[in-house]
């Protein structure tokens, strides 16, 4: 098969892929690339690429497109529906240590902000032991937003780290609270209410309409002002220009993040170092183990595509892989 990933972003994305179909013909492009690139495949692995209308009707042989991971925002599915090309990702059922280790990620970011790390790396790099006091997890009170299997994964690392854990959910499951250990569970409508209890706001939300910019001054203003924004789901949920006056102001203490609205960004970002925000390159994820998960799943699809049997998790076909519409 002809397979082109479609970004450039993710080196073990691309080395996973190569492994794992050692007998296709991959090819890699930048973003900027695909438009040009996209005629030639039979199979494109959008990654962070958006994948438009006039990319899909300009592969007359694309058989598949195949997400490396959950997010589809990027993919105009309908498009792809009209010409009875199959849409696919992987969710966290079929690769549920990709969760696990961007939840990982999440506390990392969580634990870097309470414990002062760019101050420490700063005094570190002075001479100076001993200094500053930062703070610990444990009884502090986080409120997770969104509990998919990342928001799960992270629920659980809290409780087991001490903290009180509250969350919301687009369809919100109470009997998890007793089952997990959390201290609340609501739907959206609640987030408001609830922001002022919590230390830590984090985002394991879908980038939907409905969540796009919901993280924006309407949020900060309700929340402490020693309590950090933390987000490991997909940028445009947090309006940066709002985050970063609330950082500023005094609104809020400081926040961590995983990903951001342009990535990567440009080298005057003004959160980029910013002394009270912490950020990682979309990195909560990236582990051996998890992309090894989702390259096995992405390869079985294609796989499965090359042999004729029917494709798991495609999101716009029905039984047997018809269409839908």
């Amino acid at each position: 098969m002809r397979v082109l990933i479609c970004d450039d972003m993710f080196p073990a994305m691309i080395e996973v892929v190569n492994r794992m179909l050692p007998e296709d013909d991959v090819h890699v492009c930048r973003q900027a690339e695909v438009a040009a690139e996209a005629s030639w495949a039979e199979v494109l692995i959008p990654a962070m690429a958006g994948i438009n209308s006039e990319i899909i009707n300009s592969a007359p042989d694309l058989l598949l497109i195949q997400q490396f991971g959950v997010g589809l925002e990027g993919v105009d599915i309908p498009a792809a529906t009209a010409r009875g090309i199959p849409v696919a990702n992987v969710p966290g059922h079929q690769a549920p240590i990709h969760a696990e280790c961007t939840a990982e990620g999440g506390v990392f970011l969580m634990m870097a902000c309470a414990r002062l790390f760019k101050t420490a790396q700063k005094r570190l790099a002075q001479g100076e032991w001993g200094r500053p006091r930062g703070e610990a997890l444990i009884n502090l009170t986080a409120l997770i937003i969104g509990l998919g299997a990342v928001g799960r994964a992270l629920a659980r690392r809290l409780v087991a780290l001490g903290m009180n854990v509250m969350a919301t959910d687009a369809i919100p499951d109470t009997s998890l609270a007793e089952e997990m250990g959390l201290s609340r569970i609501a739907g959206p409508d609640s987030l408001g209410e609830m922001l002022p209890f919590a230390d830590f706001v984090i985002s394991s939300v879908t980038l939907m309409p409905q969540t796009r910019g919901m993280l924006n001054h309407s949020v900060f203003k309700r929340m402490k002002s020693t309590a950090y924004v933390i987000n490991i789901s997909r940028g445009p949920i947090v309006d940066e220009g709002d985050l970063l006056s609330a950082v500023n102001s005094g609104t809020i203490a400081g926040a961590g993040l995983d990903v951001l609205i342009e990535e990567p960004p440009k080298k005057d970002h003004p959160l980029l170092n910013h002394d009270r925000v912490v950020i990682t390159p979309h990195t909560a994820g990236v582990t051996k183990q998890s992309f090894d998960a989702l390259g096995r799943a992405v390869a079985d699809n294609i796989e499965r595509l090359r042999e004729g049997k029917p494709l798991k998790n495609v999101v716009n076909l029905g039984e047997n892989n018809h269409v839908i519409g």
